[in-house]
């Protein structure tokens, strides 16, 4: 530019040199700031929260569109994992069993997430197909020496699926017995429990536990 007298030295300009609202988004040449001349302060230096509700958002970079994009906590959760449910958690006390018969448990609920299980079977509720956990864990126990085997059954859509077994009962002893497994399900089929002692006397479970929680995939 003309001057007059002597050319200024070069000076750069300063923060003090620029007002508020001077240079915009406008006069900024796109990719031209990049993490050096950004202040780490500008994350490090907000207020820090401890606890997250589900509209606040999160931000991300889209790859395919090379933009930021901003996330509800809830949608983001969703995307990168969830929750083991549905999931239902029950037991039941003191059932005596016929022998050699096969008895399916009705057990009582301590939980069930998503009202899927009633008590004598777990139903997969809609949209909520995929792989599964179950497990079942009890005492079962014998007053005749002549007891021999006892088993927990799993069944799937009113077939036989899984049996878990224990050999050589004692009479007037409790014997542990527990079992689990992983199941692909779709929508609408349903697991239900079953149990059985074969022997004489006085049989049947004195505990068992039942329960089950979808996988997260």
């Amino acid at each position: 530019m003309p001057f007059i007298g002597n050319k200024p030295s070069a000076v750069p300009l300063t923060s003090a040199d620029i007002a508020d609202g001077i240079i915009t988004s406008a006069k900024i040449t796109d990719a031209t700031i990049t993490n050096s001349d950004v202040a780490s302060s500008i994350i490090t230096g907000q207020t820090a929260e401890t606890s997250i509700a589900g509209g606040d958002s999160v931000l991300i970079f889209d790859d395919s569109a090379s933009a930021l994009r901003k996330m509800t906590r809830t949608n983001f959760v969703a995307g990168v994992g969830g929750t083991n449910t549905p999931a239902f958690y029950s037991y039941i006390a003191d059932i005596p069993l016929t022998s050699s018969t096969t008895t399916k448990l009705s057990v009582t609920e301590v939980y069930d997430t998503n009202s899927a299980y009633d008590g004598t079977k777990f139903t997969v509720p809609s949209g909520k197909a995929g792989k599964y956990f179950f497990f079942v864990s009890g005492t079962l126990y014998a007053t005749s020496s002549n007891a021999t085997f006892a088993y927990y059954k799993i069944y799937k859509n009113n077939s036989l699926f899984r049996e878990f077994e224990l050999y050589g009962l004692s009479a007037f002893r409790n014997h542990n017995l527990t079992g689990t497994l992983n199941l692909d399900l779709s929508v609408a089929d349903y697991i239900e429990l079953y149990a059985q002692i074969d022997g004489s006397g006085t049989i049947g479970t004195a505990t068992t536990h039942f329960g089950g929680f979808k996988l997260v995939e």
